[in-house]
């Protein structure tokens, strides 16, 4: 991979993981949305918008350098699809927080 494609795609990365740390700290504190659950209500979190695209911004890259996929992101979308009885938003970003940190 070329020192520039490199740079970049940890500086992305650095990025996604600030982001994600912020967004699941405002979650486990209740902000609801982060997930994509009850969009259909309308409670969107804005960060969730920003790290789906800056994921994809992140696959397109590591695709690109022939880098496995993205696990932070590859969770975030697991996480986000989730059934019924599942915890909610809150517990779920306090669990991965507790794992993250």
């Amino acid at each position: 991979m070329r020192p520039s494609y490199e740079r970049q795609l940890a500086a992305l990365e650095a990025s996604y993981r600030e982001l994600l740390l912020s967004a699941l700290q405002g979650c486990a504190k209740g902000q609801w949305g982060l997930f994509g659950s009850y969009e259909r209500v309308g409670l969107r979190d804005p960060a969730r918008e920003e790290l789906l695209e800056l994921g994809s911004k992140i696959e397109r890259l590591r695709h690109k350098c022939g880098i496995e996929p993205f696990q932070l992101h590859e969770r975030f979308l697991q996480i986000g699809s989730r059934l019924s009885n599942t915890p909610g938003e809150p517990k779920l970003a306090q669990r991965w927080l507790d794992e993250l940190t």
